[in-house]
């Protein structure tokens, strides 16, 4: 850590980790991500937050309450980063900079929206109990934990456009004009300040400064900002159908305005009360800021807490004139305007900086959201893939369950079909053949450089095997759950695993004769009975009593149950016993068309048999899916893809 001039500590929430907002109030879990995969947890009290939270809603929370505050979130910073650095280690690296006049920042990168509600300036230093956003200068940025490469702000200042609102009281607009225009010479204010702003007038300033080719680089919004319907925060601005009415503007509104011209912009300062406040629990949809930095803008300088007008005119005349006077970086220019705050308010609490971190400057270990839209990365030799249909798949259970098989912090490629999770996913044909065509985008997009895939799955097993039946050409280890969902994961199979000369996995419970193949037209259906059996009264209900298909049973051979398969050795057991079983059916029922497979095993097994599956020698595959209040119902796959090269185990 000494030497560093970034520190980060990378926080989510251990429990739909892939969710920023799905916060319901009580008590987390969450995860810090240290070197080499580590991984540190702790139980954050959140009851204990809400306590104390109403009263950062107002100008001045008592002492009592910042120093309760102050102390929770220290406590919480020792207990997730005890099994890593420690968070006395961050703490005396801080203070040995400002004692050293050595530039150090502290960067929070998270991943969890809830936790950027926390007022983590007011930490309490163990050393002292000062407050960690006392530190000079300035140390505190944050970050959204995505995948989004941004370039990183420019050295250099640019056009700045000045936009303001009196919709709901005076904002003192002529002191912040006075104040750029002092600190800013190229700073015209017929040209570059927009009184009276409208989503539509903003759109139309940006739009001409870019066709005249001076594009604004810096958007500077003044205005009062507040609580909008369901719980989060916007800002108040007239109501262009109504100017005597103000209306509040949320991130979402102004976000669609801005898109178009986020790679003109390097800032946007929110000079407005709640601007950073990502919302109410429950309703934790973002702010202001924070869906601005998730757009992409470089840098966004935003006020968690209320702002009063004194702090935001010193806040802006001591950063332009850092910026435009003496030509610093952006950051630099923050951390100078965050020296002149007056210590006899929160302003110096209240005030963020939402950084993009340079694409050389992020970690690995990200979760990447796989897109047919977006390319991939650069994709290692050894790649990891959650497949989140169902239930999520927590970044730490898969690390603990690799022990450093695909490097020491691998990435995660998340195969997340319908941007949600849920028990009953995939309910209709068409959201089917979504998630088997994006698991095709997917193996598409591997490229030759990958030979091997590590796959952790929580979804149907007949997208299990077909993305196991797609994967044939890669080396492949899959894991399984234990059962009972308790995030332990153990690899389930292993496609270098050889089976061995032991006793049988499965015994043949029902095996036709060669006439029943030809009596049923071709049609043959087969069942594989491994954690459990599939009752008489759902195979009538699955093969109807009119002409059915003749039947294969394979039941594992000590009887199903959900320790049956054991592991790689047992699994490889298996595949090759299926293998074996489908060579016998092309050779005593040549007349077979269709095979009709029901599966009632592990997800890991279910990815390892579709390898085996041919369709050039194989007849055709048809897969059933299980649930409860339906029976086994067919998936629209037709098992003839023509697969694309890539490598073999």
């Amino acid at each position: 850590m000494p030497g560093l001039r970034t520190l980060t500590i990378e926080l989510g929430r251990s429990e739909r980790p892939n969710e920023p907002y799905a916060f319901d109030g009580r008590p987390q879990q969450y995860f810090a991500r240290g070197a080499k995969g580590k991984l540190g947890a702790a139980l954050l009290a959140w009851d204990k937050v809400e306590t104390l939270r109403s009263e950062f809603l107002r100008p001045d929370p008592s002492s009592s309450v910042r120093r309760q505050m102050g102390d929770l979130l220290r406590r919480f910073l020792e207990d997730v980063l005890k099994e890593l650095e420690g968070w006395e280690a961050y703490e005396n690296a801080l203070l040995e900079a400002e004692e050293t006049h050595t530039p150090r920042r502290l960067l929070f990168r998270f991943s969890a929206g809830e936790l950027f509600s926390l007022p983590w300036s007011l930490t309490s230093l163990s050393h002292g109990g000062r407050s960690l956003g006392t530190i000079a200068p300035h140390p505190l940025q944050f970050e959204w934990a995505h995948n989004t490469l941004t370039p990183p702000a420019s050295h250099r200042h640019g056009r700045v456009l000045f936009a303001w609102s009196d919709a709901e009281g005076d904002v003192e607009e002529d002191r912040h004009l006075s104040a750029i225009q002092k600190a800013c010479p190229d700073f015209n204010q017929d040209q570059d300040a927009l009184k009276d702003v409208t989503l539509d007038s903003l759109r139309s300033r940006l739009k001409k400064a870019r066709q005249e080719g001076k594009p604004f680089r810096i958007l500077h919004i003044l205005c009062h900002g507040g609580p909008v319907p369901g719980g989060t925060f916007g800002l108040s601005w007239k109501d262009p159908h109504r100017p005597s009415r103000p209306t509040r503007i949320d991130g979402d509104s102004l976000r669609d305005v801005l898109g178009p011209y986020h790679r003109d912009l390097q800032a946007i300062v929110l000079s407005a009360c709640h601007g950073g406040n990502p919302g109410q629990v429950g309703s934790m949809f973002g702010g202001v800021a924070h869906d601005l930095h998730r757009l992409g803008i470089p840098a966004v300088i935003a006020s968690q807490m209320p702002l009063s007008i004194n702090g935001s005119v010193q806040m802006t005349g001591a950063f332009y004139q850092a910026l435009c006077g003496q030509n610093v970086p952006i950051y630099e220019a923050f951390q100078k305007a965050h020296e002149v705050l007056s210590a006899s308010s929160l302003d110096w609490a209240s005030l963020q900086f939402f950084a993009q971190s340079p694409p050389e400057a992020r970690a690995r270990g990200q979760r990447i959201v796989f897109s047919p839209d977006t390319p991939l990365p650069e994709l290692p030799e050894e790649l990891v893939v959650a497949y989140e249909v169902n239930f999520n798949v927590a970044h730490a259970s898969i690390i603990e369950a690799l022990k450093g098989e695909a490097g020491e912090d691998p990435d995660v490629v998340v195969l997340q079909p319908f941007d949600k999770v849920r028990d009953d996913l995939p309910a209709t044909s068409r959201e089917w053949r979504r998630a088997l065509d994006q698991a095709d985008q997917l193996v598409d997009a591997l490229g030759t450089h990958v030979s091997k895939v590590h796959l952790f799955g929580r979804a149907p097993l007949p997208l299990m095997f077909h993305l196991g039946w797609r994967l044939s050409r890669w080396k492949l280890s899959v894991y399984q759950e234990q059962r009972g969902r308790t995030g332990v994961w153990t690899c389930g199979y292993d496609s270098m695993q050889q089976p061995s000369s032991e006793e049988k996995f499965f015994r043949e419970e029902a095996w036709p004769a060669p006439e029943a193949g030809r009596a049923s037209g071709g049609r043959l259906a087969m069942t594989l009975e491994v954690n459990l059996s599939i009752h008489s009264e759902e195979l009538a209900r699955w093969l109807g009593t009119e002409a059915p298909p003749a039947l294969v049973r394979l039941v594992a051979a000590r009887g199903p149950s959900p320790t049956v398969l054991r592991g790689p050795l047992d699994t490889a057991h298996a595949v090759e016993e299926f293998r074996t079983c489908l060579e016998r059916i092309r050779a005593e029922w040549p007349d077979v068309q269709e095979v009709w497979l029901a599966l009632a095993c592990p997800a890991s097994l279910a990815a390892a048999l579709g390898r085996v599956y041919n369709p050039k020698t194989h007849p055709t595959f048809k897969l059933f899916n299980f649930r409860r209040s339906e029976g086994y119902v067919e998936v629209p796959w037709s098992g003839c893809v023509t697969r694309k090269a890539g490598r073999r185990s």
